[in-house]
């Protein structure tokens, strides 16, 4: 059934799975393309908050529904259905790969305030980091840095996790928080995967990046 423009792109999810999402969720439309569907709605006229506040809503509803979730920023649109189904096609292999990296797993976040050090010498990350770590142990399936404040520093890190490990991630934070009582911390997730799928969205003559590290 032809879909009318403009669009926008929520997220892609498991062909098989993307029924019940719709299903249980008002507003929704499939883009069907080999193994993968596109979830789609239509632009509303809403304020940039509440249009950020339904997108969130409904990548964590397809996150609670199906197995695998690749996100899509605020603010992807396309023209029509079949703009999109022609995207769709140019980057199912890419698309299917993210989709099966994904399965089961969910991103994980912690940020911690780091005080200046009276040495001077290299900050050191919270102490208990590598119970977190061994969550995700490869390499790819973290996202790490230290970012400069006046007081200090913060560590940021995003992890890529199986779903069955979410409650032994807060058990590791909690310990981090006993070992270290004074330390700013703070743990979120579970989240669709957007740290972990910034790649180029192929078009017909150009390329878009389609997703950016949350915040």
């Amino acid at each position: 059934m032809p879909v009318p423009g403009p669009i926008c792109l929520y997220a892609v999810v498991p062909r098989g799975e993307a029924d019940e999402l719709c299903a249980t969720t008002r507003g929704l439309l499939l883009v069907v393309c080999g193994p993968v569907a596109a979830v789609i709605g239509k632009p509303g006229n809403e304020t940039e908050p509440r249009a950020a506040l339904r997108h969130d809503r409904i990548v964590g509803r397809a996150l609670d529904v199906c197995s695998s979730v690749v996100p899509f920023r605020l603010g992807v649109e396309l023209q029509s259905g079949a703009e999109l189904r022609r995207v769709l096609g140019a980057n199912e292999k890419a698309l299917s790969g993210h989709l099966a990296r994904f399965r089961e797993r969910v991103e994980m976040g912690l940020k911690a305030k780091l005080a200046t050090q009276a040495d001077g010498g290299a900050m050191r990350l919270p102490f208990g980091i590598e119970r977190v770590r061994a969550l995700a142990p490869r390499n790819e399936d973290r996202r790490e840095r230290l970012k400069r404040v006046p007081s200090g520093q913060v560590f940021e890190g995003c992890y890529l996790i199986s779903r069955q490990t979410i409650a032994a991630f807060w058990s590791a934070v909690e310990d981090i928080r006993r070992t270290l009582p004074d330390l700013p911390l703070m743990g979120s997730g579970p989240w669709a995967a957007y740290s972990f799928c910034d790649f180029a969205l192929r078009f017909a003559q150009s390329e878009q990046r389609i997703a950016i590290q949350t915040q």
